[in-house]
């Protein structure tokens, strides 16, 4: 796996040694680092009555975590309350999950990347074109990209399917759509700021998005 720009020379017990935030957002345990470094062995219930989570931080060592009782899932719980523990992941496994979720997260930290480069692209066309509006749609083939002027649409399809993912996160992560259908998407073309209204539909059972790039045009009277 090929290290990101700028950590060459870094890759010690492991091939990759970051130490996080791998991304925007991410909480640290309590000894500063992050998944995957920081990975759960097990979690327990002690004789005292008490929760515990025992993990391992590739930088710290081993260590335990009091868990609260009432935050817990109801049936890791009910597995405690019968079995006295629940596995995570075994010593042996810790090196191969940690390599996996870095190079999982390395590439989608790269699709992300490209998601915005293209999508930029795609602003950048239809703005200049002067459209109406985009709507993007997945289809067999890929996500449909179509320019909307008045009711007449030019159309492209993104092949990638990674890169589909990304571009339809991207969107989601920008206009706030996590529990709601509709957002505006703060966006920088040629120095002159941009608030696109997007509103998210259902289009053959799958979530499709319509960009609104200009003001409903007013209906003469």
């Amino acid at each position: 796996m090929a290290l990101p720009p700028g950590w060459e020379g870094q890759a010690q017990e492991r091939s990759v040694k970051l130490s996080g935030p791998y991304f925007p957002g991410q909480q640290p345990s309590s000894c500063g680092h992050y998944y995957p470094d920081v990975l759960r062995l097990r979690d327990e219930k002690r004789q005292d009555g008490t929760f515990v989570r025992i993990v391992d931080c590739g930088y710290c060592g081993r260590y335990e975590l009091p868990l609260d009782v009432q935050a817990l899932d109801r049936a890791l719980v009910r597995k405690l309350n019968k079995k006295g523990f629940d596995v995570g992941a075994s010593e042996e496994e810790l090196p191969e999950i940690r390599k996996k979720a870095l190079e999982r997260l390395s590439s989608e930290a790269a699709d992300k990347k490209r998601a915005f480069l293209v999508l930029q692209s795609i602003l950048q066309e239809a703005i200049d074109d002067g459209a109406d509006s985009i709507e993007l749609e997945r289809v067999a083939e890929g996500l449909e990209v179509t320019f909307m002027f008045g009711n007449s649409g030019i159309g492209s399809v993104v092949a990638d399917r990674a890169l589909e993912g990304a571009i339809i996160g991207l969107i989601v992560e920008r206009a706030k759509l996590h529990n709601k259908p509709r957002g505006v998407m703060d966006w920088t073309h040629r120095g002159k700021s941009y608030k696109i209204r997007v509103v998210e539909y259902e289009s053959f059972g799958e979530s499709a998005f319509r960009l609104l790039l200009r003001k409903p045009r007013r209906k003469r009277a």
